[in-house]
Formats: C-alpha cells, structure tokens, sequence
C-alpha cells in the first residue's frame, strides 16, 4: 500500500474506532506483536467488518471485497483511493483475485479476506472456501485469524431494519507464522483457520443471553424465510416491525430482542435455517421449481453491466430461465449471494448477477440450485 494510503489509515483509524463505539457499542482487543508481513482471515457477519477487523490493527491492510462494489458510481472512487480494495468475483473460482493477493502481499503489504465468501444467514460461520489454504500456503507470510463475536445479532444479513446495539467485540484468535505454515499440509491449515473462525452465534447467546436493542427488528425477515414454518406456503410472507405474518395461514412470529423467535415451533433463525433446508432438500427431490414474478439479469464484463433479459425468474432441475433467457444448471460452474436480493453466477465464458424483486426472497433459488447442483446444500453450516 502506497505512503499516502498508509497516511490515509493512521488518520482514520481513531475516527473509526470512535464512530464503532458509538454506534456500536464495538470493543476490541489491539493486534499486538505481529510479523512483519501477514494474512488476516476473519470470519463475517456485517457489512461493518472490515471497519471492525481494521481497527485492531496500527499497520494499513488492503481488504478483499466483492466485486460489485465496484461498479458503485461515486462511493467506489472514494472507497479506492482510500483503501484500494481487491475486487473478488463472487461466484468464480477468481484466480485474478488470488493472483493479485499473492502479488500484494510479496510486495510487503498485508491483506485481509473473509474466508467464508459471504456474510453469515444463520449465525454460525460457513465452512471456507476450499482452496483458502492453498492460498495461505503459497503466501509463505504469516497467517492471523480474527473472530467478531455478537455481530450477527447487530446486523443480520437478512434484515432491513437499521443496526441494533449490543455487546459486539473483534480479537486476534491466533499468529501462524511463515515457517510454522511451511511445515503445514494446505487441509491442515484449512482446519486451523476453520476451527479458530467459527461461531455459533445462538450458542454463545444461549450462554451470555445478551439484548441487542434496536427498531423494526424483524423487518425483511422474509428474505430468509422464503416458507412459512405452520403452512408451508412459499414466498407468503411479510413483514413489519419486530412480527412476521403469514398471508396463508395468518399466522405471525414475533422476532425479539435476544434473537429468539415465538409463535413458532422453531425458537429461532438458525432452528429455522435447518427447517428451510429440509423443506429445500425435500423439494429437489421432487422436482420442484422455484419462481419469482420479476427479475433483471445483466452480464458483467470488466465493471461494466448490460442487461441480459428481464422477466420471470425461474430455477428448476434442469435450467435456470430469466425472462427469455435460458442456462442450464449444468453450465453454471458456481453460484454466490451479495446482499439479500442478489445472485451472481459464472458460466465458462459469462459472469452474470441477477436482481430479484424485492417481495420475493434471491436465498431459496441458491438453497435450490445447491440442492440440484450438489445434491446438499454445502455453503452453510446447520
């Protein structure tokens, strides 16, 4: 990283920490006796963590973000000249990502990445990606893992209603060192990094029972609960305030200030995660398709989006159809989320994001096309 972004980060690092606080309530522990030259894995639950991850460290770290930050029209220049972000394609196997990692971090700079590829729906930290410790490996710098606890409650990834406030803190878990790694097999270092970043987020809560304050507290829950639990609908759901309704059954959940949820069987998201993974499983089995009235799907090329078709958005067995436009499962090499109503996919030659409307939830299609695709649903932890 270059002496004005260095410049850049001493200065802002305070003003931060402050503002995290603030907001917040946010605590951490300073990363102290540190190699020179590192990679920071952390795990991810707010659109927050890289601010919650920087804090700790004095030295400048270059983050890896998801590409479609960069085609924000004005935020993304500020956001580039200022901390020159690593753009990953999710979706991809994104070999120019790791290419550009490598080239940075034997430069003498230090990187961080969330080693999950997406923040969590469920509050348990999902498995990393695969080749993570290949890429550690091949580094040969020094490995630092990094645990946020209590973010998940402070801002789900399915909510709309604002951050709430609540006990949140970030700390190094462990320092590998490069001769340390060296002497690793890449599954073994994939095992360290997956046994320091996990969460459970319902478990540490079922101990410390914390309140996490705030308004509209299950406001887009249907974004996650693309079914209803008593009924079994699918997309029949809304929300307002702390209650989901369902528009079926009429009958509604009220999500509270401790994460739990009543009027359900289920006591709370992660209890209905592994009910909507059930449901999902259930209905690949028997060939089932999932619809949405409306979605737009673009291709994108060098930061650059044209729009591929509109229309009804269906994903069954065999295709995924946007409006006219068709692709077979078996051409889609991989399939990512970035916020609540956003896929991205990569065929051979094409990468391609696809915005669903808003009424109706983008997660079923990825539950749907894990289960089609892989026969399980693998990029979560139940």
């Amino acid at each position: 990283m270059n002496r004005t972004r260095k410049i850049y980060w001493k200065i802002l690092r305070p003003l931060v920490i402050v503002f995290l606080f603030i907001k917040f309530g946010y605590t951490f522990n300073v990363a102290e006796n540190l190699p020179d030259n590192y990679i920071v894995l952390s795990n991810h639950n707010t659109d927050f963590d890289p601010l919650f991850v920087g804090v700790s460290f004095k030295n400048s770290i270059r983050f890896v973000a998801s590409e479609h930050i960069s085609r924000w029209k004005y935020a993304f220049k500020f956001v580039n000249h200022i901390f020159a972000p690593i753009m990953r394609p999710k979706g991809t196997n994104a070999a120019s990502t790791v290419k550009e990692m490598l080239r940075t971090l034997r430069s003498g700079d230090n990187v961080c990445m969330f080693a999950e590829g997406a923040r969590s729906w469920n509050g348990i930290t999902a498995p990393i990606l695969p080749s993570t410790g290949k890429v550690v490996k091949s580094s040969k710098c020094a490995l630092v893992t990094y645990k946020i606890t209590g973010g998940y409650f402070v801002s789900p990834m399915w909510s709309k209603g604002g951050t709430r406030r609540g006990k949140i803190h970030g700390k190094v878990v462990n320092v590998y060192t490069a001769e340390q790694l060296a002497t690793m097999t890449i599954d073994e270092i994939n095992d360290v990094i997956n046994c320091d970043l996990y969460e459970d987020a319902y478990a540490t809560q079922a101990i410390k029972n914390i309140k996490y304050k705030g308004k509209r507290l299950a406001e887009q829950m249907e974004s996650l609960i693309y079914c209803c639990p008593n009924c079994k609908a699918i997309d029949s759901l809304y929300s307002s305030g702390d209650t989901v309704f369902c528009k079926e059954c009429k009958n509604s959940y009220i999500f509270d200030e401790y994460g739990n949820i009543s009027g359900v069987e289920q006591k709370n998201v992660k209890d209905l995660f592994v009910f909507l993974r059930d449901k999902t499983l259930l209905d690949a089995k028997n060939k089932s398709t999932y619809s949405s009235h409306y979605a737009k799907m673009i291709s994108v090329k060098n930061h650059v989006e044209t729009v591929v078709s509109c229309g009804k958005l269906l994903v069954s067995q065999d295709y995924l159809i946007c409006g006219d436009y068709k692709i077979t499962l078996n051409d889609i090499m991989d399939m990512a989320m970035h916020g609540r109503h956003a896929l991205v996919l990569s065929t051979k030659d094409t990468y391609y994001e696809i915005l669903v409307a808003e009424d109706t939830s983008a997660l079923k299609f990825y539950m749907l096309f894990q289960a089609y695709k892989y026969g399980c649903i693998n990029k979560f932890r139940f």
